[in-house]
């Protein structure tokens, strides 16, 4: 068992016995095993990518800030971002050492060191955050970690300063690898050459080249030019704003292909595809950030027919720690950039794990802008759904929409798309229940032609292909059988299709937005959903609560589809404030879809401008009828109000009949009645011979 531990396995709890970076959620207990090491955490270096998110959710308010980072521990027993997949690394004090430990770099109890494995496979606690540096993503802490057998580490340099130190390790892959894959004579760009990565990668390859070839640097603006001039390192300056290449106006023809070596250190998506311009024929693109997406750039490559050496990010390598530690031993510069606090300047602030921690940020009025996509609400759960559909969609994480049926789960998918740096790209949009068993496969991948009989001579591309470089919208993806469950993983993890008849593998960079109103992890126990697409899918998980449970947006909800139908029906009626108090109380079991065919029913069926409560008891009901799962959906609330002339089964029966007559006339046949209606066309057909209407 020790030997299946060397690389933390035994940590992961969910899924149990996975490596502990992909595994949702680590053992953090500090019982030590034999071969392990228990560190007393003093400082956490956040990587930027994932301090950024957290900013963006917490804004510098340290106190929400504190209790983001504690959420995630305390959901996954490890700093690992899930938004952005991402996590950082860590110093402090070794205090326990297990007896099977292998011990390669000779440490002792009381050693400082430098852990250079993700935060993404660390088990961690923190029982308080002292101070945050948000100019070195850095947070001062008492925790604990612990470390395995095969965890790289260095103990803490005695001629550098910590803090400057543990901020070059963050990023001390890069340089190395830059070094290495630089040869003397070379043309060499550096994207984002002022970050801290860019100016580190610079350095590396100005070792390398001496007084040979060419390095030039790309920022994004004038701002810091003269800063950057002044160390020396460039021999040219470029000012250009390429996270901006697929807005109208960008001249892509202002990039001419110079350079041998191109070096993103770039920490935004859609970069990728420019490195491919500014490389010659036969060069090198080095992707030197976890955001880059190096397989979208082989699938550009091949479309403009240029051959080009991609190497994807490198966390680790050999040696890297002592190289980048030598750099910064050997340049002034490079010391001087990173501008880090000492110890003696931090003042304690004190967040503590058992408290509660709430943002004073304030939250953003965005009814305006929702509203016109039909995303209406009043209540705080509403913009609360809002707020992190808008935040994740800056991310490419996977995302799962759980909710009821009619909740509004696609809106929700449409806002993340449409938030999104994909959104020029397609949304595509599946309903896995709606597709039958035999075709789902080739509708979802596509065939090749004469792959069976019928198929397209020209053969035909799936949904995952058109979506491509866009978003794929899975909705009720419990529906599927665990066949196509396993297929879906696949092309989630690989990031590739075959077609029906094919062979060879497409690449597809499409990110997956997935929805269902059932109870996945449930699933999971019974054995009718895979575990492990189940983790994968839900690396972020969004939660639309039911209409019943968001009272406050029933009026507004009611409001806006009164204004949606007034126009489509050419009329002005609007509800008494009575009535609207009324349906406001009620449950609304089938959510936002059936409060919006109540409301249209009523503006088709009322005979006034304005609609009394009246109209409303007479007229609700009608979704019992229609729906035979839906009995006694509605409670009267104070039978007194009301005076009846009918029983309640002859005002359903006579509400029924008007009600598919009106549409019928409307809408013609019996299928589209059906789908104004959102019932089934047998149901229909049968109440239309109940009823006596001619179909």
């Amino acid at each position: 068992m020790e030997l299946k531990n060397y690389f933390g396995a035994l940590r992961s709890l969910e899924p149990k016995g996975s490596l502990p970076q992909p595994a949702w959620k680590l053992d953090n207990s500090m019982e030590l095993k034999a071969d392990e090491v228990l560190v007393d955490v003093k400082i956490v270096c956040i990587n930027r990518f994932s301090f950024n998110e957290i900013l963006d959710e917490a804004g510098e308010d340290d106190k929400a800030f504190a209790k983001y980072v504690l959420r995630i521990i305390k959901e996954r027993g490890k700093l690992h971002n899930p938004v952005t997949g991402t996590g950082g690394m860590l110093y402090g004090k070794v205090k326990q050492i297990g007896k099977k430990y292998p011990n390669i770099n000779n440490i002792k109890v009381g050693d400082e060191i430098i852990s250079l494995a993700s935060l993404t496979i660390t088990p961690i606690t923190i029982e308080r955050i002292h101070y945050i540096d948000y100019e070195n993503a850095q947070i001062y802490v008492e925790g604990q970690c612990v470390l395995f057998a095969n965890t790289p580490l260095i103990l803490r340099p005695s001629n550098i300063l910590l803090q400057l130190a543990i901020t070059a390790m963050d990023e001390a892959g890069a340089p190395m690898r830059t070094n290495k894959i630089v040869s003397r004579g070379q043309s060499v760009l550096i994207l984002g050459a002022y970050g801290k990565m860019g100016i580190l990668c610079a350095h590396a390859a100005r070792e390398k080249l001496g007084a040979t070839g060419k390095l030039v640097g790309l920022i994004k603006c004038n701002h810091n030019l003269d800063k950057l001039e002044q160390m020396g390192i460039f021999d040219e300056i470029i000012t250009m704003d390429i996270t901006k290449c697929y807005q109208k106006g960008f001249d892509i023809n202002n990039i001419t292909a110079d350079y041998d070596i191109v070096i993103n250190c770039i920490n935004s998506i859609n970069t990728e595809a420019i490195c491919l311009l500014f490389v010659k024929d036969g060069g090198v693109v080095y992707f030197s950030t976890l955001n880059c997406d190096s397989k979208m750039a082989s699938l550009t490559a091949e479309s403009i027919g240029k051959e080009v050496t991609l190497i994807p990010y490198t966390g680790f390598m050999k040696g890297h720690a002592e190289f980048t530690l030598l750099l910064l031993q050997k340049y002034e510069t490079l010391r001087n950039f990173f501008s880090v606090k000492t110890p003696k300047q931090v003042q304690k602030k004190d967040y503590d794990i058992n408290k509660t921690y709430e943002s004073n940020s304030n939250d953003m009025d965005i009814h305006y802008n929702y509203h016109a996509m039909g995303y209406i609400f009043e209540s705080q759960q509403s913009k609360e759904v809002l707020n992190k559909a808008i935040k994740v969609a800056k991310y490419d994480s996977p995302v799962i929409i759980f909710g009821e049926s009619g909740v509004g789960k696609e809106i929700i998918a449409q806002i993340i798309h449409q938030n999104s740096d994909r959104k020029i790209f397609p949304l595509i949009k599946i309903n896995c229940a709606a597709i039958p068993e035999h075709l789902f496969e080739s509708e979802l991948f596509g065939y090749e032609k004469g792959a069976f009989t019928g198929a397209n001579d020209k053969g035909k591309i799936g949904f995952w292909e058109a979506a491509q470089n866009g978003t794929l919208f899975l909705d009720e993806i419990g529906e599927l059988t665990l066949h196509f469950q396993s297929k879906i993983l696949r092309a989630i993890q690989e990031k590739e299709i075959i077609r029906i008849g094919g062979v060879t593998p497409i690449k597809v960079n499409t990110r997956i937005v997935a929805a269902t109103n059932k109870d996945l992890l449930k699933m999971v126990e019974e054995n009718k959903f895979r575990e492990d697409l189940y983790y994968r899918l839900t690396v972020v998980p969004i939660t639309v609560p039911p209409l019943r449970k968001r009272k406050k947006d029933i009026i507004a909800l009611i409001n806006y589809f009164t204004e949606k139908y007034n126009k489509e029906f050419n009329v002005k009626k609007q509800f008494s404030e009575e009535a609207l108090k009324y349906m406001e109380k009620q449950p609304f079991y089938g959510n936002v879809r059936e409060l919006q065919n109540i409301v249209q029913r009523l503006i088709v069926l009322s005979n006034n401008q304005i609609i009394n409560i009246k109209d409303v008891l007479h007229n609700i009901n009608i979704e019992t009828s229609l729906n035979m799962n839906s009995q006694d959906r509605f409670m009267i609330q104070d039978e007194s109000d009301f005076e009846y002339e009918q029983t309640l089964q002859e005002i359903i029966d006579e509400t029924e009949k008007t009600v598919i007559m009106k549409y019928k006339e409307k809408y013609g046949s019996t299928r589209k009645v059906a789908e104004a209606l959102a019932v089934s066309q047998p149901t229909i057909v049968r109440k239309c011979h109940k009823h006596r209407i001619d179909t």
